[in-house]
């Protein structure tokens, strides 16, 4: 797995973070996106394995912050509260009790802002395992919460100055707590031959540690709670 991560500074327009100092003003541009998804609950059926699920979700880090949801009276909560970082996605299909490798990368689509250096959300194997495993038994129209777990995965990196400049970052404009937007695709970031480049998957990293010279930046996040829309299949 690849972590890149697009040049510039926390404070840079053209950074990967520029979306996140959208305006309230915006919301009325969204109001009505995927107004569309409204699933009709058919509260008889439970979701076994090997069907395939059509879930909402909201994902949260681990102190519990929304970062990514499909729920628009969410959204709208957060922007009033200051939270313009958090994005709104679209309605997920989702193989109920099927598991993959921790690694897989499951790209989810953003549908607000618009973030052009990235093709989607990245969602890990490690955490579409829980919501699939999760959904066994789970009605039409039934939410859970989804606790994340990553065994001896610790799924952090520490970065000297010299690794950080290389992702485009500079040490002296982070603190801990802040969210650094990086860049997940499991083919190398040059493409070989005639291979095209592929547009990495946009995965949210928090600085948990730092010195004057080096910081830890650590990708896991904490869950998700998941509303179960129907079975499709």
């Amino acid at each position: 797995m690849k972590k890149t991560q697009q040049k510039g500074s926390k404070g840079d327009d053209k950074s990967g973070m520029k979306w996140a100092y959208v305006g309230i003003a915006l919301l009325v541009a969204v109001a009505m996106v995927g107004s569309y998804f409204a699933p009709m609950f058919n509260r008889g059926q439970t979701a076994q394995v090997g069907d395939t699920a059509l879930i909402g979700y909201t994902i949260r880090d681990e102190d519990g912050r929304p970062i990514v949801t499909t729920d628009q009276k969410l959204l709208e909560r957060e922007y009033n509260k200051g939270n313009y970082g958090l994005l709104l996605s679209d309605g997920l299909e989702v193989a109920v009790g099927s598991q993959v490798s921790g690694e897989n990368i499951t790209v989810i689509p953003i549908l607000y802002p618009r973030i052009s250096e990235f093709s989607g959300f990245s969602l890990l194997g490690f955490e579409m395992n829980a919501i699939s495993e999760a959904l066994v038994g789970m009605r039409a129209g039934e939410m859970k919460t989804v606790r994340f777990s990553y065994g001896v995965n610790k799924l952090e990196k520490s970065l000297s100055e010299e690794d950080a400049e290389g992702l485009g970052l500079d040490i002296t404009e982070w603190n801990v707590g802040d969210l650094v937007p990086l860049g997940l695709t499991l083919t190398p970031e040059i493409p070989v031959g005639n291979e095209t480049a592929v547009t990495p998957a946009l995965r949210l990293g928090k600085v948990t540690a730092k010195t004057p010279d080096s910081m830890v930046i650590t990708y896991r996040y904490g869950s998700a709670e998941v509303t179960l829309y129907g079975i499709t299949g």
